[in-house]
């Protein structure tokens, strides 16, 4: 069994993909390379300005694959998006969306069902599946064992998070991302909270909890700084039947959001 890290240097020499960096602002580019990629024959370079690209994968007929990244992101996202977009690669019946050959490929809900499985295999990818969920459950659920995670996996802060809720230990838990009370939300996020994620008990037990009651305990109980710990306290949530129950919160900021993990601690 394969031990972390888990590298994308690795997978692409492995899946025989080559992978380059690139700027959509850079004309040069543009005029090389997207002008010439059509998808239903519509220049890409059209469809680019009514959608945000951060990768894409690329199939050629006679030479290697190419998964192509947008080199503004932070390392963090490239890391992640090179994951994403191998998943396509690994999945051949991904294949028309990319070359655009049939009509299902422009249905929306049949491009988000594609998006979700590249999600599911890139973090399945990048933590080695189980290999993660043990090391996990060898820990205690609180923040120094996500740093602990985080120092031999080489993932961010948010993706180590989200993995270690989804696929931890067994109990109610829950991460949020959320736009810290000193700043304003950012234009292309609709609400303070970023991500809320919940784990499959969490969501079981706690169903009535709402982002808003949740970012809502986060913002009175972090204080303001440049980065690192914001918060550590404790917070009463009710269950789907009325009980009262305690949880143990940390939160760390980042400089950009307020991560937030909540974890069961006992019923009142």
């Amino acid at each position: 069994m394969r031990e972390p890290p888990f590298l994308i240097g690795d997978l692409l020499e492995h899946l025989e993909i080559d992978r380059e960096f690139y700027d959509l602002e850079n004309p040069s580019f543009m005029r090389r390379f997207l002008h010439k990629v059509k998808v239903k024959g519509k220049v890409i370079s059209k469809i680019k300005e009514t959608i945000k690209l951060d990768a894409m994968w690329l199939v050629f007929q006679n030479r290697r694959d190419r998964i192509v990244i947008d080199s503004s992101l932070p390392k963090p996202k490239q890391k992640w998006a090179s994951f994403h977009d191998a998943t396509h690669g690994l999945l051949e019946w991904h294949r028309p969306f990319f070359l655009g050959d049939t009509a299902q490929t422009l249905d929306p809900d049949f491009q988000m069902a594609l998006e979700a499985e590249a999600h599911y295999g890139a973090s399945g990818l990048m933590f080695g599946g189980k290999v993660f969920t043990r090391d996990a459950l060898d820990t205690i659920p609180e923040w120094d064992s996500i740093k602990l995670l985080i120092k031999e996996y080489k993932t961010s802060y948010v993706t180590t998070l989200r993995r270690y809720i989804q696929f931890g230990h067994n109990i109610s838990m829950a991460m949020v991302v959320s736009t810290p009370w000193w700043k304003s939300v950012p234009e292309d996020q609709e609400h303070k909270c970023r991500h809320f994620i919940a784990s499959p008990k969490f969501k079981i037990q706690f169903a009535c909890i709402s982002r808003d009651l949740i970012v809502g305990l986060i913002d009175d109980n972090t204080r303001r700084r440049i980065g690192g710990p914001v918060g550590d306290f404790s917070a009463g949530l009710i269950d789907v039947n009325g009980a009262l129950h305690e949880f143990h919160a940390e939160s760390f900021y980042n400089r950009y959001y307020i991560l937030t993990l909540f974890v069961y601690n006992k019923k009142l």
